[in-house]
């Protein structure tokens, strides 16, 4: 079956490249994507030049997630990256959308300002960083620390968004801070203080016994994958071989993605490392994603927008 289906996207592939080369002009495709690993696969497509020629990618770096999903739902942009969660609620509350795939598992650490803390118990008193008040960190942060035998109430938390938070961490006026990578890098680098104390994406194996956890997703508008099946399948097999090539290639995917991101590619390279960029079976993937929506829900259902999505959801 897929030997079947990687034959029929390779025959998509040259049929249309060579109908579009010869009477009409590429389509072109939109994208949004924040600064993070998961757009290098969309620069690397348009580095290489290598998607076929009915197609032009248009990639746009932007870290405004819910303007994103405003130009996903009035199909001014065709794909979008963004946060799993950010994508299921927009879904609930109604914008076209489907999740093509699930591409970041790990990139989140907690960080002491010189403290040790060895376990969650030791945020006891102390002030903890986080981006957004109910946002998927603070989801995880309240989980980790409850189900750890941490009291709540004697943390105190403090939001304030990225990258703010992570200047005010590197100045020394924090005590802990929840950060993705690369500003779990850029901070260990400015902040000689600054320990890694804790990998999230193992303390949440701790509880449920895989360390895997849905971050972040590519999302693409419903009206043209309907529209356009074969682009959007193109389009889908063509960032997965970009998320192997990332994996495969760190150096030239840190040169890349210093180009890109107005960081040092030292700092990218060393961040990468710290990053689990994957895209697994259609199956296991929709079962990790939908255990993670799941443990959400339960702390704050408007996380999801109210409910987990339905089958729909997921191409």
């Amino acid at each position: 079956m897929k030997l079947a289906r990687k034959i029929i996207i390779i025959t998509l592939i040259f049929l249309i490249g060579f109908s579009f080369g010869q009477t009409a002009a590429a389509l072109d495709v939109k994208i949004q994507t924040p600064s993070i690993p998961a757009a290098l696969p969309f620069l690397w497509m348009q580095q290489e030049n290598n998607l076929p020629a009915a197609l032009n990618l248009d990639v746009q770096l932007s870290s405004e997630h819910q303007r994103g999903i405003s130009l996903l739902a009035q199909n001014e942009i065709n794909f979008l990256i963004t946060g799993s969660n950010v994508g299921a609620n927009a879904y609930n509350r109604g914008v076209k959308l489907k999740l093509l795939n699930v591409n970041t598992w790990g990139i989140d650490y907690l960080l002491s300002n010189g403290l040790e803390i060895n376990t969650w118990q030791d945020l006891e008193g102390k002030s903890l960083a986080l981006p957004l008040k109910g946002g998927p960190l603070d989801f995880l942060a309240r989980y980790l620390l409850k189900n750890n035998g941490a009291d709540l109430t004697k943390v105190n938390f403090v939001y304030r968004a990225l990258p703010g938070s992570a200047k005010l961490f590197m100045a020394g006026k924090l005590d802990a801070i929840f950060l993705p990578e690369p500003l779990v890098t850029v901070s260990l680098a400015k902040n000689k203080q600054a320990k890694l104390v804790m990998d999230i994406q193992q303390e949440w194996a701790r509880l449920n016994n895989d360390e895997r956890i849905p971050f972040v997703a590519l999302f693409v508008n419903s009206d043209f994958a309907a529209e356009n099946p074969q682009f959007t399948a193109i389009i889908n097999s063509y960032y997965k071989k970009g998320i192997i090539w990332v994996n495969q290639h760190p150096d030239a995917a840190a040169k890349l993605a210093a180009e890109n991101f107005s960081l040092p590619e030292s700092i990218l390279k060393k961040s990468l490392t710290r990053v689990n960029l994957n895209i697994y079976p259609a199956a296991e993937s929709k079962n990790l994603t939908d255990f993670y929506f799941s443990k959400m829900l339960n702390f704050n259902p408007e996380l999801l927008g109210g409910s987990l999505p339905d089958e729909e959801f997921y191409y």
